[in-house]
């Protein structure tokens, strides 16, 4: 075994290992989050029990201090001892938790019951909660007392409690005022019929549920064994009554055996429901299921062990094979790189040069010794700002490749246009190893754009703009006027006696003879104005950011005088004359730039027919007359093809001899809209 194969299983050994490790400790890991979430929710249902027991008691409550008030009512009307025992009865009815009703004198003694046996006992109310106040109505809790009722039965403490296998009740008061009087009244609440509720919906295996007052009396309790009176002094330290009403939390409880506890106090009366579920109970489900989760991710990981040895195996094969193919591939890769014709850069992670071709050496005009060890920012030609380059490694580094246009600097300081690819060579594990960037030398290609983008905006003889950058450029100037509230100015030019110049001394002298007049006309005009040629000898200016229309008179005249200058050709001296048509934007009427240009165009004819070698602005007035006067015109020839003219004839009659001497022809026009 040589010793990279040793290496290889060694790796394969430990990484197999490592994974079964690492399973086993995600299974562990999610059996303690499934663990906890089993607290979780066993939490969440001894809230839920805390909130509904909690509930059922403090309505109870409430419903005995309704009847405090009902049968104190009817007391009044019979205020005779006997018909307040009858009257207590029949109030208790309806009421299975209450044993029984009594009403007390100043001192404390039972003068009325539902049971008369309880009449005359003596019930101690000092250490009811809330503590009594001066005008305090609101019902009191007092601690369990032994017995069934108050006849018989005795008040417990923290040191006597009452025993877990004895009968008990919890005595509450009630003052109210009748009749200008306050009375007290004294109940006797049956525990077992709350425990009985709480059974029923909370098994004795599940949990049990204590029912403490804020002092931590216990007041009654579901398990077996439960005494009543006891104080529970967790109830202060754990369940920060002051601070909170409810919360949740895992404890031990008093036998030692864990549980999950929940407690929730009322917020009428001075009492707290607290819940104790059994945690093994509560996690039963989880055990199940941790055990099921096991079983399978053992057997899991017993089956892919056996396929991972059986892969490696297998593996080995396939490495051995490629090994052959890799060597066949670099002897290749070596071929390609020193024939290719594109340059080829290789580089590190931090861009250090690693490797170049020949025919990087020839676009770059460095040579290979020069470049070893560099940074490609040596090539930096300033063509591209800081952002270019930000965004090219960002999108390098996230997506593993870039291909884009860059301008570089050659060794002889000359610029060149490159189609730049760059790859990023990645290992197993996905970090960068090395950069491959491709060159590809586009300079002769960019030129031949650039002279085509000119040849599309720019007229070929004379440089200027034609008619398509014209259009754009008046575009721009429209809507730059309009924001700036100035006015801008389109003037037509059409060179006088061009053509004859042509026809008579040839094409050559006449284009010479554009290309001078262009050159000074242009120089006459501001660096923010456009001078533009349509074609033949028609050229057009726009002229802007004018304050008025008078502002562009001195510049009109300065191209009309550009345009007359004397021109030499050879022998010859060649000149013409400009007839100028302006117009304005904006105008009282919406208008386009093909419009103005109309416009400037109509004004251009009218000054060639006052003489020429001037300029002539456009009438708008005149123009709506023109048009008024063709609509009116053209209206006519309609109304002829469908014979809207009818003819009228109107006798001329002498009115003294009333002899009809003649006739009046009236052609009357029946107009669809206007009505004549």
């Amino acid at each position: 075994m040589t010793r990279r194969a040793w290496q290889a299983r060694t790796t394969f050994v430990f990484v197999l290992a490592l994974f079964v490790g690492g399973l086993l400790a995600i299974t562990a890991y999610t059996l303690w989050r499934l663990r906890g979430d089993a607290v979780a929710n066993g939490l969440g249902i001894a809230a839920m029990h805390a909130r509904g027991f909690e509930d059922f008691l403090t309505q109870s409550l409430h419903v005995t201090e309704l009847l405090a008030a009902n049968t104190l009512a009817q007391v009044a009307r019979r205020p005779q001892p006997h018909e307040i025992e009858r009257t207590f009865v029949a109030s208790l009815r309806h009421s299975p938790f209450l044993r029984s009703m009594s009403l007390l004198d100043d001192q404390g003694r039972i003068v009325a019951s539902s049971n008369p046996a309880n009449v005359g006992t003596t019930v101690a109310t000092g250490n009811f909660l809330p503590p009594a106040g001066e005008n305090l109505q609101i019902l009191r809790i007092g601690a369990p007392w032994s017995g069934r009722d108050f006849v018989g039965g005795r008040p417990s403490t923290s040191a006597a409690p009452v025993a877990g296998d004895q009968l008990s009740f919890i005595p509450v008061s009630r003052r109210i005022g009748v009749a200008g009087q306050t009375v007290t009244l004294v109940f006797a609440l049956n525990p077992d019929h709350f425990n009985n509720y709480i059974l029923q919906r909370l098994g004795a295996v599940e949990g049990s549920v204590e029912v403490l007052r804020y002092d931590g009396t216990l007041l009654m309790d579901s398990s077996p064994g439960g005494q009543a009176g006891s104080l529970r002094e967790y109830v202060l330290r754990d369940l920060r009554l002051a601070e909170v009403e409810f919360g949740q939390f895992e404890q031990g409880s008093d036998k030692d055996r864990h549980a999950l506890t929940a407690f929730r106090a009322s917020h009428l009366y001075p009492f707290v429901v607290v819940v104790h579920l059994d945690r093994q109970h509560a996690l039963r489900p989880w055990r199940t299921e941790a055990g099921t989760v096991l079983a399978v991710v053992l057997s899991a990981a017993l089956v892919i062990v056996l396929l991972a040895i059986g892969i490696y195996r297998r593996q080995r094969q396939v490495a051995e094979q490629r090994a052959r193919a890799e060597r066949l591939q670099q002897i290749n890769a070596a071929s390609v790189f020193t024939n290719a014709r594109e340059g080829i850069m290789i580089t590190a992670p931090d861009a250090t040069i690693i490797d170049v071709n020949e025919a990087l050496s020839r676009i770059s005009g460095y040579p290979r010794e020069e470049l070893l060890g560099q940074n490609p920012r040596m090539f930096r030609s300033d063509r591209q700002e800081k952002a270019f380059f930000t965004s090219m490694w960002s999108e390098l580094h996230g997506n593993g490749h870039w291909s884009g246009e860059i301008w570089n600097r050659a060794r002889n300081g000359q610029l060149y246009a490159a189609m730049l690819t760059i790859s990023a060579v990645r290992d197993d594990e996905g970090n960068t190893r090395q950069y491959v960037a491709l060159f590809t030398d586009i300079t002769v290609l960019k030129e031949h754009e650039r002279k085509l983008e000119r040849t599309a905006h720019y007229d070929a003889l004379t440089g200027l703009p034609n008619r398509v950058l014209l259009a754009d450029r008046l575009h721009q100037g429209m809507v730059q006027t309009q924001r700036r509230g100035q006015r801008l100015t389109v003037a037509f030019l059409d060179l006088d006696g061009f053509k004859a110049i042509n026809d008579q001394h040839g094409h050559e002298a006449g284009d010479q003879l554009l290309i001078a007049v262009a050159g000074r006309m242009k120089q006459a005009l501001r660096e923010g104005d456009t001078l533009a040629r349509l074609g033949g000898d028609e050229f057009v200016a726009v002229l802007l950011d004018l304050a008025d229309v008078a502002t562009c008179a001195p510049m009109l005249d300065r191209l009309i005088a550009a345009a007359a200058q004397p021109v030499q050709f050879g022998d010859l001296v060649l000149q013409v004359s400009t007839s100028l048509g302006v117009t304005f934007y904006p105008q009282s009427e919406l208008i386009d730039a093909d419009q103005l240009l109309r416009q400037a165009d109509q004004a251009m004819y009218q000054a060639k027919l006052a003489g020429k070698n001037r300029y002539c602005v456009f009438d708008a007035e005149q123009d709506r007359s023109v048009r008024g006067l063709h609509e009116t015109l053209e209206e006519i020839r309609r109304a002829l093809l469908t014979q809207q003219f009818v003819l009228y004839y109107q006798p001329k009659v002498n009115m003294r001899t009333g002899v009809v001497i003649g006739v009046e022809a009236l052609l009357r026009w029946q107009h669809p809209e206007k009505g004549w």
